[in-house]
């Protein structure tokens, strides 16, 4: 029985009207959340990510029925019986779907609307995931970079060519910047994108990003595993409770996954690739680690 049902700011209610794609696979990682959360390993809001995901990804299809901000307290118990089934595998993606369906229509979850937030939306670009912005919100360009946490050549531009493209470009409020996952050299890029996020829960994103450009040794050495990744963290004085936590269930795996989804939507085949947006969201692609003379050339040419 859980006495605490997570809400988030705007309460839409939807009822689900089918599993949008009938050939749609559902990430193994939203039945593994479904299963930790029947046996409570984890809190009702990670158990949460998995069912926006179905929403957002549109494997299952909704729509609006109602606004309300009526809640029922508790889930019944065969909503985490069938969590724990499907995670085994015991019972169909459509079993379990109809329970979230129930859960749903009667007002147990609640999920944001999915409207796009036109804030979030650059270019094309789904921001919604990313990490913070760098820069001023009403600068006329945005930089978008697609990066790996292994890549050497992304740590190297990031250390040394970032510091002069955010004195000419980002402090002088020309643009603003913003980094997406493309985790694309081993299970450790994936590992450390998540630990970014988990930094961020602590409001240290910058802090630990750059700590890893630092750190940057190779890839799939050991540098950026688990245990590595926790130390940094003891390292920036963080509470690494909670990070060891956010990051050994995977709390932020549903953001990566959805940065990688956006790389892969938009042609992103391997990093640094950078990307210039004007202010008519005509864009620009950037491949490799160019100096900022480059990206001032292409945003004096889209200007």
């Amino acid at each position: 029985m859980i006495n605490n049902v997570i809400f988030f700011s705007i309460l839409i209610l939807f009822s689900i009207s089918s599993i949008g794609n009938a050939h749609a696979q559902v990430p193994e990682w939203v039945k593994n959340t479904a299963g930790w959360w029947a046996d409570d390993l984890i809190p009702d809001k990670d158990f949460l990510k998995g069912i926006e995901f179905l929403l957002n990804e549109e494997i299952i299809q909704i729509s609006q029925v109602t606004t309300s901000q009526e809640k029922s307290d508790t889930i019944p118990d065969w909503i985490k019986n069938n969590a724990a089934w499907w995670s085994q595998g015991k019972i169909k993606d459509s079993d379990f779907l109809n329970g979230i369906q129930f859960l749903v229509e009667n007002g147990i979850i609640s999920v944001e609307s999915s409207v796009e937030n036109e804030e979030l939306f650059i270019g094309g670009f789904d921001l919604s995931q990313a990490g913070p912005i760098e820069g001023t919100q009403d600068a006329l360009f945005t930089i978008i970079m697609f990066s790996d946490h292994q890549c050497e050549k992304c740590a190297k531009w990031l250390i040394h060519e970032k510091k002069i493209l955010h004195e000419k470009l980002i402090e002088t409020e020309i643009a603003k910047f913003v980094i997406l996952d493309y985790p694309m050299l081993g299970d450790d890029s994936v590992t450390a994108a998540e630990a970014t996020y988990c930094a961020e829960e602590q409001d240290s994103y910058f802090e630990y990003y750059a700590l890893l450009n630092e750190k940057h040794s190779g890839v799939q050495n050991g540098w950026a595993n688990f245990d590595s990744l926790v130390g940094y963290a003891d390292e920036l004085g963080l509470d690494v409770e909670v990070f060891d936590t956010c990051l050994f269930w995977d709390q932020q795996g549903l953001r990566v996954d959805h940065n990688r989804s956006v790389a892969l939507s938009h042609g992103v085949v391997g990093t640094p690739t950078f990307f210039v947006v004007n202010p008519d969201g005509m864009v620009e692609k950037i491949v490799g680690a160019q100096p900022p003379m480059i990206f001032e050339a292409v945003i004096k040419e889209m200007s």
